[in-house]
């Protein structure tokens, strides 16, 4: 099944979610997918994250490179994202072998008391 791609006003609603950590998911894939391929969303996110994160160093007066700390922030979540998938997958291998050792035990019964 295709996946439902995001338009940029939901894209906009769910830049907070992105800068705070908490987007997950199938939501998390939609949004940096979009983010990749809208250059006007991708802008905005760079102009919100710059000013709550740059407002938020320049009160603690440390050092900072934002743009770059955006960059490796969208890089993390599709690592995580990544990761997640395969974890996925692992788990759907080893739920098969269980379903599978499950039918041959049941079938091996049946065969005993035949």
């Amino acid at each position: 099944m295709a996946k439902k791609s995001m338009d940029c006003k939901e894209f906009n609603k769910l830049i907070p979610s992105f800068i705070e950590d908490t987007l997950e998911g199938k939501e998390a894939v939609r949004f940096l997918d979009h983010m990749n391929d809208c250059e006007e969303c991708r802008e905005e996110v760079h102009i919100q994250y710059l000013v709550r994160e740059g407002l938020a160093r320049l009160e603690d007066g440390t050092n900072f490179n934002l743009s770059g700390e955006l960059n490796n922030k969208v890089d993390e979540y599709r690592r995580d994202l990544k990761h997640r998938k395969q974890a996925l997958i692992v788990l759907y291998i080893f739920e098969g072998i269980a379903v599978i050792g499950a039918a041959f035990i049941i079938a091996l019964v049946f065969i005993l008391k035949g």
